[in-house]
Order: structure tokens, then sequence, then C-alpha cells
């Protein structure tokens, strides 16, 4: 049995993701723009659903750490939580393909997310139907009751698939990670699956 040690995934998870949507977007940048509607997004879903995290010395778990005063217990940060998710796209595209956005996703362990972003649809099915979104985005979080993600700085890859309707509107899953790029002394990351129902303006 193989044992990798200091091996830091969310590295390797936040290298991946760039690069992945930086192929997309230039992949983008070759297809006819589709879509010139604003629409606003509101969601539910699992947040942490991976569970990452980390232990952080205080009492009242079995594990121990070393403090100066001698062994105190940790607590493990890393349970998932139910996530509630508003955006707003804006109407208007940068260099044509691109579209600017802004949200906020909130917990029910009391954590909070501000942030702004760019995205861009690719169109697929004769009917134009299928759109998958890759988005990047930047912003401000709080941690809640669980996981710490050790910087309030954090930035979000991932993005969207879903059906868009005959009215525009659009039904389906976006999937997320949260990663503050070593900021911080921690960076566990976190991933969120979250439903998405989406209206045109």
């Amino acid at each position: 049995m193989f044992i990798i040690r200091n091996f830091n995934y969310s590295k390797v998870v936040i290298r991946i993701g760039v690069l992945s949507c930086l192929m997309i977007f230039w992949f983008i940048s070759t297809l006819e723009a589709k879509e010139k509607k604003g629409r606003i997004s509101m969601g539910t879903g699992i947040y942490n659903f991976m569970e990452n995290g980390d232990h952080i010395c205080r009492e009242g778990t079995i594990t121990r750490c070393g403090t100066s005063s001698g062994q105190v217990p940790t607590v493990a940060y890393k349970n998932s939580s139910l996530a509630y998710n508003v955006e707003i796209f804006s109407s208007r595209n940068i260099f044509k393909y691109i579209k600017p956005f802004m949200g906020f996703m909130g917990t029910t362990d009391n954590a909070s997310y501000s942030y702004v972003g760019l995205s861009g649809d690719l169109f697929f099915l004769n009917c134009k139907c299928l759109v998958i979104t890759p988005s990047l985005a930047a912003g401000w979080y709080v941690d809640g009751d669980e996981i710490k993600l050790g910087h309030h700085v954090e930035f979000r890859s991932g993005g969207d698939i879903t059906y868009k309707f005959k009215n525009d509107v659009r039904v389906g899953v976006g999937i997320f990670h949260l990663s503050n790029a070593m900021l911080g002394d921690r960076n566990p990351g976190s991933e969120q699956a979250i439903f998405k129902y989406q209206v045109p303006f």
C-alpha cells in the first residue's frame, strides 16, 4: 500500500480547474454568441458534500493536540450543510461571449460567500437546449459553524449544466469548488452541488 505524504490536493484541483476553464473559454470564443438576455438564478443544494476540512484545537473530541498549557482536544470542522444560492447574470457580454455575474451563497451552518465573476455558455444538441456554463469567480467568505476555509478571500471554479426551455427558463445543477489559492495558513477547499432554477430578464 502506497502512502503519499504532504501532497496538496487543493493545489492540484485549483490548477486543473483553472486550466479547464481557460480551455473552455477559448472554445467559447470560436462559437457564435447565442444568449443576449440576463437571468436570475435561484438554487439550493449541499455545501461541502466531499466533507473536506481539518482539525482545530478545541475542547470536545477525543483527538488531542499539544499547546503551551498541555494537551487539549481538537474538533473536526468538516460536516456538510444545506446551501441556498442567488445569482444575477448580466444581459451584456464582454468580448461578445463572456457574461459577468454576481452572487451570494449562504448555508444552514451560518457560512456566507458573496462573489463576482465571469461565465460563458456552451450550447449543445440541435435545439441548443442543453447548456454548459463554466465560470470563475472571486469573493468574500465568512466561516460558519463547520468547515473553516482559512481566508476571507476565496475563489470559485466550476459550472452549470442546465436544460433551456423555449421560454429561456433554465433548470439544472451546478458543481463548484472553493479555494483560497493558499492565501491563508489553511486551504481545505470545499465543493458545492446546487440545484438551480434560472429565469430570464
